[in-house]
């Protein structure tokens, strides 16, 4: 591996891959495809740096009953809300449209954010986790990532079938009820952040603090680690936000990726006469590089790899087994799958949706901790 041999040479491949960034940052013919492809840069970073998960936090409460990473979270959504507000109130700007990802409440927000739950356990992370990982050049989420794009491909084919499943309209806390609504959102912040703060507690005897004050040192407050990323990341959604007029997204990759490769390798789908394909037309006529989702994607993978060359993976590469590739495979489709039915995975739906107000994501992130919790029970009983 390439961090391998930095071990004795130096940093060489961290200057080398830096400058050929840089020269894809400047090689873009739109300053917004590059400002894209750079917060999609710091939010790789930002995950491998301060080894900032949602899988690994929701398995560490669920687990040993440890909510520092939950909490994390929790401010996090409550910056992002804070931050998404003005934006969504306004709800267009010279000629931008501000609307945040509010999608509708449906059976299959139901059933896809399970599934996706059952595959964040499986594969042992989620859509972000995968592409960070990617970025550290971990053989299984490799894997992971591969079925996450057939998972999608499954999820858009079926498309004119669940998509008439029982549905309620798109609802939002902040377009139904203005100021007040990001305000009631505020006050579910608070009442989790203090269930999670008070769980923990009773079932371990302790609190591992998001922020500790040293009276008698010259810095006298120090950050967890996870509230820093979680700050950042929460800022760059915003920078995300503001440029593309949609928030930091991942999942429409797995069906805009899968039909661009099934094209490269003449596969021969009948994809244009998918009834989802109305959505995507557009954006699989564009090069990659030129579609926001796909470019905050492309940044995410590079940007965890920057990180991975200056100071190594966040944790070591263990050797391949066969059942834990099997469970990436099905952790990949179900999270593929469950995505597209859910309108989106840990960041579209649950972090930018909730972010944005709306209903779906905490119908999402509910059904998803489900999804968990059934995969968790069976992985511990084998």
């Amino acid at each position: 591996m390439l961090y391998v041999a930095q071990k004795y040479v130096g940093y060489p491949w961290f200057w080398i891959v830096s400058f050929l960034t840089v020269g894809l940052l400047f090689s873009l013919n739109d300053s917004q495809f590059s400002l894209l492809l750079g917060f999609g840069l710091v939010l790789g970073a930002t995950l491998n740096y301060f080894i900032f998960g949602f899988t690994s936090a929701w398995t560490s409460y669920l687990l040993k009953k440890q909510s520092a990473g939950l909490r994390a979270q929790v401010i996090m959504l409550a910056i992002a809300s804070i931050l998404f507000a003005p934006l969504i109130l306004l709800g267009e700007f010279q000629g931008e449209s501000f609307q945040g990802l509010i999608r509708p409440v449906s059976l299959s927000v139901v059933v896809g954010a399970f599934l996706f739950g059952m595959g964040m356990q499986l594969a042992g992370s989620c859509s972000s986790g995968t592409l960070n990982r990617v970025g550290q050049l971990m053989p299984l989420p490799f894997l992971t990532f591969a079925f996450l794009i057939v998972g999608g491909m499954l999820g858009a084919y079926f498309y004119g079938h669940w998509v008439h499943w029982p549905t309620l309209p798109p609802w939002s806390f902040t377009q139904a009820f203005g100021g007040m609504g990001v305000g009631i959102s505020l006050v579910l912040f608070v009442l989790c952040y203090l269930y999670l703060n008070r769980s923990e507690r009773v079932h371990t005897g302790k609190l591992e603090p998001l922020i500790r004050f040293h009276p008698n040192a010259w810095s006298n407050l120090t950050l967890h680690p996870w509230l820093i990323a979680g700050s950042i990341l929460a800022v760059f959604n915003l920078l995300v936000f503001l440029i593309s007029g949609q928030p930091w997204s991942i999942a429409s990759i797995f069906t805009v990726w899968g039909v661009k490769l099934s094209e490269w390798m003449s596969l021969g789908l009948d994809w244009p006469f998918w009834e989802i394909m109305t959505l995507y037309q557009n954006r699989i006529e564009r090069p990659i590089l030129q579609d926001p989702v796909s470019l905050t994607s492309v940044g995410m993978i590079l940007g965890a790899f920057l990180v991975t060359l200056l100071k190594g993976p966040s944790k070591p590469v263990e050797p391949v087994q066969w059942s834990k590739a099997l469970l990436s495979i099905v952790g990949g489709l179900f999270m593929g799958f469950g995505a597209t039915l859910s309108y989106g995975c840990n960041i579209g739906a649950f972090f930018s949706g909730i972010a944005s107000g709306s209903l779906h994501g905490w119908v999402w992130i509910l059904f998803a901790v489900l999804g968990n919790i059934v995969v968790l029970k069976f992985l511990v009983k084998r």
